[in-house]
């Protein structure tokens, strides 16, 4: 089935814009199937504008692998709101290939590429998994992603995430709003199900992505406290299976401290006690 394209109708102009939209309006395009192509153009008041809204257009359109192949710019306004900006002259039918401003960057946390990324020209490589890209804007949508495949769905979730945490708005309708709940357990299970996605498990508080829910479960329980584990020597809680078991081998050798010391001073002052002992 041919991809879905945002493109321009008649052709924009460098500099146009749409209206100022809130994240609510992009939370609510990420969710809302779109199966045929959306086309860019301006209103009455030239204002840049999109059948299904602009929102659906951002989340639709390709990314641009570079910033000099982007057409069109995702800003962030005054007021936590959105707007695109067209970049250059595009003529008709046109493919949009967006990225995003400086500002909205650094609320996004998008990584930055050092030198050791870029192991050839035009290679670009993840420090990581050592995948390789042909540009860098890839690259850092791959970062992004933990190193998961790229899933539009995925990548737009975890931007508004990201958004919603550094701005400090409330997740807004449809991505799902943890309830306040005294069940800890409850919580971490609603947490662990809601983060579902066609790619991955996501943590519906900041945004970091996994390949397992069982990976998820566990990094739940940094945002909770939730702690059901507990030492079998002290009855400290832990979250994390792994700590609990590094702190269960901290007993074991301070056990086996502790008897080497016993030895040594019944054999430097009581050295009638073992030999009684071995007789017996």
């Amino acid at each position: 089935m041919e991809e879905t394209r945002v493109l321009s109708r008649r052709g924009l102009r460098r500099g146009c814009h749409s209206d100022d939209f809130p994240l609510r309006d992009l939370a609510e395009a990420v969710h809302s199937g779109v199966k045929e192509n959306i086309y860019l153009e301006l209103d009455s008041g030239n204002q840049l504008t999109a059948r299904g809204g602009i929102a659906l257009a951002v989340c639709t359109s390709q990314l641009a692998p570079t910033l000099p192949l982007a057409s069109a710019l995702l800003c962030l306004e005054s007021g936590a709101r959105l707007r695109v900006r067209i970049l250059t002259d595009t003529p008709p039918m046109h493919e949009m290939m967006l990225w995003f401003d400086e500002v909205l960057l650094a609320h996004l946390d998008m990584p930055f590429l050092t030198l050791r990324n870029i192991t050839g020209k035009k290679t670009y490589t993840c420090h990581d998994c050592r995948t390789e890209f042909e540009h860098p804007n890839l690259l850092k949508v791959h970062l992004f992603l933990a190193c998961h495949p790229f899933d539009p769905h995925v990548f737009w979730r975890r931007c508004i995430i990201k958004l919603q945490t550094a701005l400090s708005i409330t997740p807004v309708s449809p991505l799902p709003t943890l309830p306040i709940t005294a069940d800890p357990a409850q919580l971490e299970a609603l947490a662990a199900s809601w983060g579902r996605s066609r790619d991955g498990h996501i943590c519906l508080y900041c945004g970091k992505l996994y390949s397992r829910k069982y990976g998820l479960k566990i990094h739940i329980r940094t945002h909770t406290g939730y702690k059901p584990l507990r030492c079998r020597h002290c009855l400290r809680a832990f979250g994390d299976p792994s700590n609990l078991n590094k702190h269960v081998r901290l007993h074991a050798s301070s056990s086996l401290a502790r008897k080497r010391d016993l030895l040594r001073h019944l054999r430097s002052h009581h050295p009638h006690a073992l030999s009684a002992q071995s007789d017996t």
